[in-house]
């Protein structure tokens, strides 16, 4: 990273309405539970502080982490050597404007799904379980039991990487499968979403049933990043994994889920080498067997060796 990190942290601190840290632990926010440090730590307490914390980085050309929950992220064992824009509880909130709903990207997506059925509004519902923030769930246009976020969505609102605003609608977004290519250089910061009034009772039920199931299928009892691969056309990459023989496989900490192959576990302290170990592992035991390039949904932060075999 350019230039030192304690000078970095008190130009930061002169310009931000949020906290600032150096040399901050990154594992006890990500839901891995796995990763070194990060070198500068932002937590900007407004939209227009993410604006200018921003600016800040593209000026100073910092290399940039945007954190939510870290669900869906590998944070290597050396950490990440830049500055972490954390947008989670420092940036969360919603407000309901009749079927409309205006949310913050920091939101805990599971809070604000239980928030529109406490109050009558259906849509989101079927996403309840994923983990992770509504700008996550937007970046990665998260979806479960035949729904999408895209569905729901009216509008998105943030900044591109160079502090500059940026919005669009919904028909601008280009969302596909797992993805949403415009926003993919953006910072998220808040969201419009259209929702249908229905009866707060039918809703809690579906909500629950949509929970039970997830609980059912999904290893729940240990830290993980969920599925950490895309659903290869055609197949399913859990099915490739299990039908691969890799269910139950292991090294160091990081091992295969037992119900449901599509996720690796830490079970035991795994570092992120172990678990990076074991998705270079089911990628190639996959493509020997069936032919097929298993393209990862988790995100890697940080240095990995990706010549490794």
């Amino acid at each position: 990273m350019n230039g030192d990190p304690a000078k970095l942290a008190a130009q930061l601190a002169d310009i931000t309405d949020g906290h600032v840290q150096t040399d901050k632990p990154l594992a006890p926010y990500t839901s891995y539970k796995i990763g070194g440090r990060t070198a500068l730590w932002a937590a900007p307490a407004t939209e227009a502080g993410v604006g200018r914390v921003l600016r800040f980085i593209h000026e100073k050309q910092l290399p940039l982490f945007v954190l939510g929950y870290g669900s869906n992220v590998l944070v290597s064992d050396t950490g990440w050597q830049g500055i972490t824009l954390c947008l989670r509880e420092n940036l969360s909130g919603w407000r309901f404007d009749y079927e409309q709903a205006q949310v913050l990207a920091g939101t805990r997506l599971l809070d604000f799904i239980r928030a529109t059925v406490s109050n009558g509004l259906g849509g989101m519902e079927p996403l309840a379980g994923i983990p992770g923030s509504v700008g996550g769930a937007l970046r990665m246009n998260a979806g479960a039991f035949g729904r999408e976020i895209e569905a729901m969505t009216l509008a998105v609102s943030g900044f591109l990487r160079d502090g500059s605003s940026f919005q669009a609608e919904r028909r601008q977004i280009d969302f596909g499968y797992r993805q949403a290519s415009r926003l993919e250089k953006t910072v998220i910061t808040s969201s419009r979403f259209h929702l249908e009034t229905e009866d707060a009772g039918v809703l809690q039920a579906r909500m629950q049933e949509i929970l039970t199931l997830r609980g059912k299928k999904q290893p729940l009892d240990h830290p993980s990043c969920g599925s950490v691969f895309k659903r290869p056309p055609g197949y399913y990459a859990g099915s490739l994994i299990e039908q691969a023989g890799l269910k139950g496989s292991r090294i160091g900490g990081a091992v295969v889920s037992h119900k449901h192959a599509g996720f690796i576990l830490n079970t035991q302290n795994a570092t992120a080498a172990d678990v990076y170990a074991l998705i270079r592992l089911i990628e190639n035991r996959v493509y020997e067997r069936f032919g097929v390039r298993l393209e990862r949904e988790v995100k890697l932060i940080g240095n990995f060796d990706e010549h490794t075999t």
